[in-house]
């Protein structure tokens, strides 16, 4: 998994970087898909406001960890990292003030096209996670409806 610096993302004073480094080091060393589904709850916590529907500029680099729980971690953790990839995909909107991120290798890149693009480069994930019946396949329509939502953008659409 990429390092992340998260003390080096500029976010709201409820942004909390130290919470989204716990929660991503938490979730290296889950012993249980409890422990997992936990940390990944609170890395959604320290990088969006579910209140607000805001997105903070963490949630960039967040992206990539669901993604590679969606991936490698079947079960509660794949199913909780989907869920929070739906919930924020066109309900969630940058928070005022914090709408681009600094990405370390390509530079300053907006908000919601840097969570999009991460979701773009991991297509071909999700259609073979979409296609995996492992753990009675309860995952499947997520990925298939996060596939649907990459097709049309980010919009509040249902599918």
């Amino acid at each position: 998994m990429e390092m992340v610096d998260w003390s080096r993302i500029p976010g709201t004073c409820w942004y909390r970087p130290e919470d989204a480094q716990a929660a991503v080091e938490a979730l290296a060393h889950s012993a249980s898909a409890g422990q997992a589904v936990r940390a990944l709850a609170d890395l959604r916590s320290a990088v969006s406001n579910d209140h607000a529907g805001t997105l903070y500029p963490a949630a960039v680099p967040a992206t990539s960890v669901f993604l590679r729980v969606i991936s490698d971690r079947p079960g509660p953790p794949r199913q909780e990292a989907l869920n929070t990839l739906l919930d924020w995909w066109g309900c969630f909107q940058p928070e005022p003030g914090f709408e681009t991120y600094e990405d370390p290798s390509s530079g300053s890149v907006a908000l919601i096209e840097g969570i999009t693009s991460h979701v773009r480069s991991a297509a071909d994930v999700l259609h073979r996670v979409m296609d995996d019946p492992s753990e009675g396949g309860g995952h499947r329509p997520g990925a298939r409806l996060l596939l649907a939502k990459l097709d049309r953008g980010w919009t509040a659409a249902s599918v």
